[in-house]
């Protein structure tokens, strides 16, 4: 059984892997970047993500180069 992935988890990960954390908008979201790869995190509602949301996020950084299945363990998916 998978366990839900929250969103201060996603952005410590993101930061302790190079990304940073841009200027913010009036959206509430929280933006981060590396390389070329820009990550948003919902800034309200529920504190943990929905499978979509982290389903998009892996694939994207899959895409970047990180190991899918790594990243997944990490995150506690």
């Amino acid at each position: 059984m998978s366990r839900q992935v929250d969103r201060r988890a996603l952005e410590r990960w993101l930061l302790a892997h190079g990304f940073v954390l841009l200027p913010g908008k009036a959206t509430g979201h929280r933006h981060y970047a590396r390389d070329g790869l820009k990550i948003t995190v919902p800034g309200h509602g529920p504190h943990d993500l929905t499978k979509k949301h982290v389903a998009l996020v892996l694939r994207a950084l899959e895409r970047a180069g990180f190991d899918k299945e790594q990243v997944r363990e990490e995150l506690g998916a």
